[in-house]
């Protein structure tokens, strides 16, 4: 039975008095209205409490944004909450809104579930009609073209907050034998990673992204270079670079770079976050790098060698890097705190932190050109780039990293220069 059958199997015969009853949150209904003309679909929620006073409900995605809940997850919390405060005596009555689909001659409805402690309980339905940018609406079930309209002149206050209660989504997480925390993320995906590989401006622009669907399908189409318990792992080579394509049940996943390394450290993993959105099938890691430095990489490997990692903490890890944008460093600027020529650092980036992504400064110790892309036509570099300077340990930290000539804010980049900018952590284990 779909939404529109409910509506119509059910005569109520409290619909004249449900228009006055729900007048108490005509403006959290109108809110939710703007909310969707605003591009924001999430469901929101009011409740009544015992004084008469009424305030709105949402949840929050963490400061992290690292993990959401679906729209029929967050109706359900909300329906459990309030049914369950309601029946403790706690409040009078509860709302809440959400979209649904509705019928063929319709792209979907504005749902108003509700429960009053008269007895009141149901749902009511705005169906509306989607054409571009322009949204058009149709009557309430249940009420009339006038009621309808009286609802939606309702002007809301300028400065109301209409969302007193907010309550933060928090990702699950868990810690296991090993002592490793292992959380749930559902919002990262590889967008930024592979706009890296091709150049942002390029990938961005239509039909940029079409050379990665082409390698996706032909890693597909590839015999595994590993097969397990229904996971196939496929990979696409270039001289210095490979995608690795992740077949689960048949079913293809994902598609991730690797930069081909030599270079590695022993890393104690201490924190996992796993990506829910596709299957823990990738994760980004975050640990000590030789008991000295803190890092955080994208697990290339994590999909084949998930069970490893849970399993302990400490590993050797081969790191690279993926550079997102690149400029050549000065630190001539007035006013600017300077640092001795030998200065190189690393810190997480303020905005993708969580993705493994650092603000650096470094030094090029060496550079060479690479071609990706089976007709060449994909140009960038290696760059061996100093990250931590240590003037008794050469290389101690000093990873290799791509980067396209798209991304650079310079020409004539060169061994010995001093770069800065901004890059993706990349790491597998060492087999």
């Amino acid at each position: 039975m779909g939404l529109l059958d409910i509506f119509k199997k059910k005569e109520q015969p409290q619909d004249i008095d449900l228009f006055t009853l729900m007048s108490r949150y005509y403006e959290h209904i109108v809110r939710f209205i703007i909310m969707q003309q605003q591009g924001n679909n999430a469901p929101i929620s009011a409740y009544e409490r015992n004084d008469g006073s009424v305030a709105g409900f949402l949840f929050l995605i963490g400061k992290d944004k690292s993990y959401n809940l679906s729209a029929d997850d967050a109706v359900s919390k909300m329906e459990e909450r309030f049914e369950r405060q309601l029946a403790a005596g706690e409040i009078n009555s509860y709302v809440v809104l959400f979209h649904a689909d509705y019928d063929e001659q319709t792209s979907g409805a504005i749902v108003v579930q509700y429960h009053f402690s008269t007895g009141q309980k149901g749902k009511i339905a705005c169906p509306y009609k989607i054409d571009g940018e322009q949204i058009s609406y149709h009557n309430f079930t249940g009420f009339s073209t006038e009621q309808t309209n009286l609802i939606f002149g309702i002007e809301l206050a300028k400065e109301k907050n209409y969302f007193e209660d907010l309550e933060e989504i928090v990702a699950p997480s868990t810690t296991n034998q090993a002592g490793l925390t292992i959380a749930k993320a559902n919002t990262y995906d590889m967008s930024n990673t592979w706009a890296a590989i091709f150049g942002f401006e390029s990938y961005r622009q239509p039909g940029g992204s079409n050379a990665l669907r082409e390698y996706f399908v032909k890693g597909i189409l590839n015999e595994p270079v590993y097969e397990n318990n229904g996971l196939k792992v496929s990979e696409v080579e270039f001289d210095d670079v490979k995608f690795r394509v992740l077949i689960e049940n048949e079913r293809a996943k994902t598609i991730i770079p690797v930069i081909k390394t030599d270079y590695f450290i022993d890393v104690e993993n201490k924190f996992i976050s796993e990506w829910e959105n596709v299957d823990n099938l990738e994760a980004v890691i975050t640990g000590a790098g030789k008991d000295t430095f803190g890092i955080t990489y994208f697990a290339t490997d994590y999909a084949e060698n998930r069970e490893l990692y849970l399993k302990q903490k400490k590993h050797l890890v081969k790191i690279s890097g993926i550079v997102y944008v690149l400029d050549i460093y000065t630190n001539d600027d007035e006013g600017e705190l300077k640092y001795s020529p030998e200065y190189t650092a690393y810190i997480p980036n303020k905005d993708l932190a969580q993705c493994g992504c650092f603000d650096f400064i470094g030094e090029v110790e060496d550079l060479k050109e690479t071609v990706l892309l089976e007709d060449g036509a994909l140009k960038g570099y290696i760059m061996k780039v100093r990250l931590v300077t240590n003037p008794d340990v050469k290389d101690f930290f000093t990873i290799d990293m791509y980067v396209v000539p798209e991304n650079m804010r310079f020409e004539g980049l060169r061994k010995g220069m001093k770069v800065t900018g901004m890059f993706q952590m990349m790491g597998e284990l060492v087999k």
